[in-house]
This record gives structure tokens, sequence and C-alpha cells, in this order.
């Protein structure tokens, strides 16, 4: 079920990683965002007389794009199971003095006390017409590893942006990516590795999340979605994501969930953006699409 309401236009720019309800030091991040197009600016000769800098004048005005945002919610309907904890504290395991240290949480699924859902990704699996140009940071992401989990668990990254993966434990971690488009990388991560050597590049998009793993300790595991545009977001804690500087019209947007069968919670998702408004998007997660 979907629900649409718009209002005034209010969500301001930002970059293309930043946490949507706060960051602890192993916060969520969230994507979307970000300055509005640069119209395409016309030149006139020096003689050129009124009546062409009118149609000049004109042609500047049309070729604008008019931009919206949307802000929403992902909530789960019909009960969340109850989940499990992937490592209980002084659990006998690899690396027990490490892994086990903490209380591991089960990723895969995260719902807050009213429903909403965190870590689904919202996007666009295309660039839109007349939207604005990616912009990839020159400063690396951090891709850290804390207690032998990912910190964090799911993000979007901007295709070459560098990923510079980091540990903060005193064993051994190894990242290993499973891409459909970019090359693999299998490598191994040196404990206490605050510098991190190991780096990666995707120069391509993919069409859904890639699932990125430690061989080290099979429990372990996240996802990055690399798009080659800037129309994408994940869910924080509460199950919100915000998306900006979308061209106005009518766009389909992909809903993707780890937990959901076939990890598709919608595929085509119709949103309407108008022009200097904020639309407001309800996506209803149903408990009986879970599979775990």
């Amino acid at each position: 079920m979907l629900k649409f309401r718009s209002g005034v236009f209010g969500l301001t720019s930002a970059a293309a990683v930043i946490c949507a309800a706060g960051c602890s030091e192993y916060g969520q991040p969230a994507v979307g965002g970000g300055a509005t197009v640069v119209p395409q600016v016309v030149f006139l000769a020096s003689d050129a007389g009124a009546a062409d800098a009118e149609t000049a004048g004109a042609a500047e005005a049309s070729s604008e794009v008019a931009l919206g945002s949307i802000r929403g919610r992902v909530q789960m309907v019909g009960g969340a199971p109850e989940m499990k904890l992937l490592v209980k504290a002084g659990d006998d395991i690899k690396d027990k003095e490490v892994c086990a240290a903490v209380d591991v949480p089960d990723e895969r699924l995260m719902v807050s006390g009213d429903g909403g859902v965190a870590n689904v990704f919202v996007y666009l699996q295309k660039a839109p017409k007349g939207g604005r140009p990616l912009e990839t940071p020159a400063e690396p992401f951090v891709f850290d590893q804390k207690n032998c989990r990912f910190y964090p668990h799911t993000v979007v990254l901007p295709v070459n942006q560098t990923v510079r993966v980091l540990s903060n434990d005193s064993v051994a971690h190894n990242t290993h990516t499973y891409p459909s488009k970019n090359n693999s990388v299998n490598s191994g991560v040196a404990p206490m590795d605050r510098d991190g050597k190991l780096e990666i590049v995707y120069r391509k998009a993919e069409a859904v999340p890639l699932a990125v793993k430690c061989d080290y300790h099979a429990w372990m595991n996240a996802w990055h979605l690399p798009l080659d545009h800037p129309y994408g977001a994940v869910t924080n804690e509460a199950g919100e994501f915000a998306i900006a500087d979308i061209p106005a019209g009518t766009h389909s947007f992909v809903v993707w969930h780890e937990a959901a069968d076939g990890n598709f919670v919608q595929r085509k998702l119709a949103v309407e953006v108008k022009a200097g408004e904020e639309t407001e998007v309800k996506i209803e997660y149903p408990a009986a699409l879970l599979k775990l």
C-alpha cells in the first residue's frame, strides 16, 4: 500500500553519504540531496539586438530543470519476528576474545518499536533525464570493522569513490566482495589497521546491492550499492530516508532489502515528484514477504 502527500519543499542539499538520523562513531549513513542542476547558459554575439537577447533569455529559462524531493519511511506491517543474536557475548567461537566481547545483532532485520525497518535501499535504477550529475567525493569512504562486525552494514556509494577498509580489531579479517559488474576483491585486513591499506573502488554501477563478507568470520556481512547518479538512500534506524534534487515527474524506485523473499520489497515503486515540493512516501513492508 502506498500513500503520497505533498508539502512545501524543505529538504536541504546533502553530501553523497550522510547519517540520516545522527551519527555515532559507527552510525548508519544514508545518501541523497545535493546542489540543484546548473542551467545551460546561452552566450550572445556582441552585436545581438534586444530581440535576440529576449530569445536567449527564454531559451535559458526553458533549459532549467524543475526539481523536487522525497522523504519517506519503510514500515513493517503484520508483526516482525524476533531476531536472535548472531553472537552472544561470551560465546565460544573463533577469536572469541574479540568477536564475542559484546553481543552482535542479526542485522538482516532491524525493526524499531513502531515498525520502522532499517537498512532498506531505495534508489533509481538509472539516472533520470535532467538530473544533476554525480559528484564523487575526493575523500575516501571509511568501511570499518569492530568486534567482528562491519560498519556500516549498508551504504550507497558513488562510483569511482575510494572505499578505505579499516579494522579496529586485534584479529585478522578478510574482505570479500561479490559484485556482478565490478571486479571482485578478496583480501586480508591486518589487525588494528587504522590506515586502510586495502582500498576498493567500484567503477561501474550495480543493479542491486552487492554482498561483502569476511571469510574468516562467517557471520560478518555488509551490503554496498555503487550508483552512477545521486538518487539513492538507505533507511536509518527509524526506517526513514530522503532523496533531494529529483527532476519533477513520475519516477520508478527500487526498494530492496536483504531479508525480503527475492530481496525486493518493491521492484518499481512509482512516485510523483512535484517541482519545488517535498513528496512524502509511505512504504509498507508486509511481514509475509520476509525470508529469514
